[in-house]
């Protein structure tokens, strides 16, 4: 199984740190995964002189990075290494020499980012990993900030300002001690003046503003902790436009040290999280942003993408993507199960109830998921899921839908006992445990319609009633494993919609 993988290296030199994200790819398709990362802080737009060059003892100071890097894709046997290098780069005076010095002394091409390369790689990363519609995206870098607007999954314009938490820092910034108004207005100044020319960027209000880097995820962080909120996920987190200006207010009138005691707060970023801020304050009001979604995805999982051939998919399709790659990777029983299970599914909910797309969508995927504990240990995969898809969730489900596919994948197993919903109270709707029942015996019963996962059960026809739904079975011989588990499942369905659930075998089918 393994053979038909390849791995796939990408280094991205940044102004603030040099990473390296090595990937696991499905060889004849578009499903890839992490499986390692690596980061080395750089600081690069702080190694550029007064003439905007950046001299030998800089230049030097990334080769052993990027010769270790090398070596580590190597050890991975990656069979592909794809190096971007983006603002402290792009805008030195001595592009040409840094980029030709480091091609030298490493043997490996270098990729210099445009900026509209730069923006155009994180929106595929976001629409690969969200199902958003319209949105802005802002990558906040060291030494440059990318703003990018989409309308119906396509890019419509974006732009790279000059500034990034790094060289702001430098330009702006008061050291160790707390920023004055003063230096928090000149900042928000030179923002403003750089997006004076996008006209673009106010004539989209009440959009998401979904924002990429270490600026961001600190945030998002921060605000969690401030919040007490139930989960510790990045992406798909939204800061509210309050905590936006919550924290442009507060972190500017703390000291360096005090800022590095902040819950959240890595010490390494607290010098530049304050501009980086500010940063992301000028762009959210300029854009007159409904609220910063945080997205996990950015530059990395862009090149990757574009590395692999790898097209932006419509908003209802991201979610099966993502369900089909995770099942490459971690799943042995043959797919063609989930799949059955999923149709079947899909087909009661229509005949039940008013099939909400939406709803759809999550039905079908704990149908696909439910198993997928059982790359940890097959004994009690159930809880292995559960863990899985509330820790680990899909990206493109909001932080209450992936609690709700949680706990509809974890039905079966779970034999319709109390739910333990209570540390995610914050996030759920007054009737979302009646639909995890609801569809959590969709689940059930679906599973039990291919208990064998032969899919002997070949076709099903339902008719329904106000106390009963019939199903009409044909299937290729005596599903003896599946009627079993239609005696157990029928019980629980019944609790659930209110509804007796019989079933007939038809006669010609069998053999």
């Amino acid at each position: 199984m393994q053979n038909n993988y390849v791995n796939i290296g990408i280094i991205d030199i940044g102004s603030n740190s040099i990473r390296l994200a090595i990937y696991e790819s499905a060889a004849e398709g578009r499903a890839y995964r992490l499986i390692n990362e690596f980061k080395e802080s750089a600081r690069l737009s702080e190694k550029m002189s007064a003439d905007g060059m950046m001299h030998q003892e800089g230049i030097q100071s990334i080769v052993p990075i990027l010769r270790q890097f090398s070596e580590v894709c190597s050890a991975y046997s990656c069979t592909k290494i794809r190096i971007a290098a983006t603002a402290a780069i792009r805008n030195a005076a001595n592009t040409s020499e840094i980029k030709a010095i480091l091609e030298r002394d490493t043997g490996m091409e270098i990729e210099v980012l445009t900026g509209e390369q730069e923006a155009y790689f994180g929106f595929i990363a976001v629409a690969g990993g969200m199902a958003v519609e319209d949105g802005f995206i802002v990558d906040i870098g060291g030494g440059s900030t990318e703003i990018t607007l989409f309308r119906n999954r396509h890019l419509v314009g974006s732009v790279s300002l000059p500034l990034g938490a790094v060289n702001a820092q430098v330009q702006f910034g008061a050291g160790e001690e707390t920023w004055t108004e003063e230096n928090c207005r000149r900042l928000r100044n030179a923002v403003g003046q750089l997006m004076e020319k996008e006209s673009w960027m106010e004539s989209h209000s009440g959009l998401p503003l979904i924002g990429l880097g270490g600026t961001i995820r600190t945030l998002s962080k921060m605000d969690q902790r401030r919040r007490n909120y139930p989960l510790r996920l990045a992406h798909h987190y939204c800061v509210e436009p309050e905590g936006v200006q919550y924290y442009a207010e507060t972190l500017p009138q703390l000291s360096l040290e005090k800022r590095r005691k902040i819950d959240g707060l890595s010490k390494a970023r607290a010098d530049i999280i304050v501009p980086g801020i500010l940063i992301l304050q000028a762009v959210f009001d300029r854009c007159q942003a409904s609220c910063c979604l945080v997205s996990g995805t950015g530059l990395r999982e862009g090149l990757l993408q574009d590395t692999l051939g790898i097209d932006v998919p419509p908003a209802s399709e991201v979610l099966q993507r993502q369900t089909e790659s995770l099942l490459a990777f971690h799943t042995r029983t043959p797919q063609a199960h989930f799949h059955q299970i999923s149709r079947y599914a899909e087909q009661l909910y229509k005949a039940i109830d008013d099939a909400d797309p939406a709803v759809t969508g999550l039905l079908k995927a704990a149908c696909m998921l439910y198993k997928i504990g059982g790359a940890i240990r097959y004994h009690q995969y159930d809880k292995h899921t559960l863990y899985w898809l509330t820790h680990a969730p899909l990206g493109a489900l909001n932080h209450r839908e992936a609690i709700l596919c949680a706990f509809i994948a974890d039905f079966p197993s779970n034999h319709a006992k109390k739910l333990n919903l209570e540390e995610y109270a914050e996030l759920l709707k007054e009737k979302d445990e009646e639909e995890i029942l609801r569809l959590g015996s969709l689940v059930e019963l679906s599973i039990a319609l291919d208990a064998g996962e032969t899919q002997n059960i070949e076709e099903m026809e339902t008719e329904i009633t106000e106390d009963t739904l019939l199903l009409k079975l044909k299937s290729r011989s005596h599903p003896y494993l599946e009627t079993r588990q239609l005696e157990a499942a029928a019980k629980n369905f019944k609790k659930a919609w209110g509804r007796k659930l019989e079933w007939e075998l038809q006669p010609a089918s069998m053999r």
